[in-house]
């Protein structure tokens, strides 16, 4: 630029001040969202605990929310004086708001679902079944003991779902319970069935013709039975099914309970998802409960008529 006054030709040139705050807002937002998703990749791993990984949650909160500062900042001044630096700014504010997508989520579903951590049918007996108890006791105990428990917190309304009841019997309700849990990747731990029904054959098992000779079972076969299906359970009028999912992200545990009882014609089945490691589970173990009634119900379509809930059979 030049400037003629007489004489003397003045020359120079406009300075735009760069500011350096936004590089380090955009190196700060970016380096957050590193730490988030090495501190999960290491849980994952078993590098760390449960505790330190809501302690680097915090760091990535703290760091994000610190760059967006900066960054806003920055704007403000690029805005009000002209500096350069803007690019780098936008760059930080964005790359900050995405670090603090899944925590804004997070937020948003602790403030729709209920405080609990756990959720269940309406018609499940909820402490004696979580305290491991038989399937005799469960049916007499008391729902009210949940004091043993310090963690556990009382189901709320909201954590409740409808139980099912099918026209088929506990026997046919368990084999498809067995597959509805296997195609969600769900581990069965434990089954604790009833007492056996009883036999329609009579006394005549083990005779051939009409003399008294024993046909006994070779024992390979069955102890080769047992080895290939664990949880094979002779048909019984109830049973109690043990299982454990882990959400997608940080593999939580939730502890599983399924009760199903055979009562004349119907089967009724009920259902407890609870999470160990956490106080609030987001609406988790509804969502757990929830999809699995769900997916029973289509799969017993093909067998059983569902009776709808609330008609009396």
């Amino acid at each position: 630029m030049s400037v003629a006054a007489g004489r003397t030709k003045a020359t120079g040139h406009y300075l735009r001040k760069r500011l350096r705050s936004p590089r380090w807002a955009r190196r700060g937002a970016m380096f957050s969202g590193l730490l988030l998703v090495v501190s999960i990749l290491v849980y994952r791993l078993g590098g760390i605990d449960f505790t330190a990984l809501k302690a680097a949650f915090v760091v990535v909160l703290g760091l994000a929310g610190l760059s967006f500062l900066i960054a806003l900042v920055a704007l403000i001044r690029v805005w009000r004086g002209g500096h350069e630096g803007g690019g780098p700014a936008v760059g930080a504010v964005f790359a900050a708001l995405l670090v603090a997508a899944p925590f804004a989520f997070i937020v948003y579903l602790a403030a729709r679902s209920p405080q609990t951590n756990t959720a269940e049918s309406d018609g499940m007996l909820a402490a004696d079944i979580v305290a491991g108890a038989s399937i005799g006791e469960a049916l007499g105990a008391n729902p009210a003991a949940d004091a043993a428990f310090p963690l556990l917190r009382t189901p709320e309304p909201q954590s409740q779902v409808t139980s099912r009841r099918f026209q088929a019997r506990a026997a046919q309700v368990y084999a498809v319970a067995r597959t509805v849990l296997a195609a969600k990747g769900w581990e069965l731990v434990a089954v604790d069935a009833g007492e056996p029904e009883a036999s329609d054959q009579g006394d005549d098992l083990g005779i051939s013709g009409t003399v008294d000779v024993p046909l006994p079972t070779p024992r390979s076969s069955i102890d080769l039975a047992a080895a290939s299906d664990p949880f094979a359970r002779a048909d019984a009028d109830a049973y109690m099914l043990q299982a454990v999912a882990t959400s997608w992200i940080l593999a939580l545990p939730s502890e599983m309970t399924i009760r199903i009882v055979e009562d004349g014609t119907e089967t009724f089945v009920d259902m407890r998802s609870t999470s160990r490691a956490v106080a609030r589970d987001l609406g988790q173990n509804r969502r757990y409960v929830d999809g699995f009634l769900t997916a029973l119900d289509e799969a017993m379509a093909g067998i059983a008529a569902i009776v709808p809930p609330g008609v009396d059979g």
